[in-house]
């Protein structure tokens, strides 16, 4: 009876609780639906990016950018790729903000492929395009996309909610 109680205890803490498992909480056609609303999350933080870049885009709204973008992701501490740089390095989010200020850039984004889903994320490969001064550079990315439930209030009651957060960016 011990051994048997000793296996179940070790044995839970093996793996993801099934609770905040993506699979043991939706469905296959689920999952496909969420997975494309993760590529309009992409699209957007590549909007953002455009609007950001745009020297002429007043302060006050390339600050509610940035607020918007922080938002997009899991964590702000994120790295992502440098597209500005020659060697395509990972850098932080926050420092890529800050690097493309000003400079006019363009972004497009397409052939989205999403992977298998492993238990709170999966990875979405997508084809860039970054333009700045009318010369196009191609890029091919995996994107690192969140999909966990947060503990969210309404107004006196909390409820549990699935939300999508971006995340890491990383070259193939």
């Amino acid at each position: 009876m011990f051994l048997l109680f000793t296996f179940s205890l070790f044995g839970q803490n093996a793996n993801t609780p099934a609770s905040t498992a993506i699979k043991a909480n939706f469905t296959s056609a689920s999952v496909k639906a969420y997975q494309e609303s993760a590529t309009l999350k992409i699209e957007d933080y590549y909007q953002y990016l455009t609007l950001l870049s745009n020297e002429s885009t007043t302060e006050t709204l390339k600050t509610e950018i940035k607020s918007s973008i922080f938002r997009l992701f899991e964590s702000e501490k994120v790295m992502v790729i440098d597209f500005t740089s020659t060697e395509k390095n990972t850098i932080l989010l926050s420092d890529l903000i800050d690097k493309i200020a000003n400079k006019n850039y363009t972004f497009t984004v397409s052939n989205y492929e999403s992977s298998i889903v492993a238990s709170d994320y999966w990875t979405t490969q997508y084809q860039l395009i970054v333009t700045q001064n009318k010369i196009p550079m191609e890029f091919q990315y995996f994107q690192k996309i969140v999909f966990k439930p947060i503990m969210k209030t309404f107004g006196s009651s909390k409820k549990e909610v699935w939300t999508l957060f971006l995340g890491e960016i990383t070259l193939p």
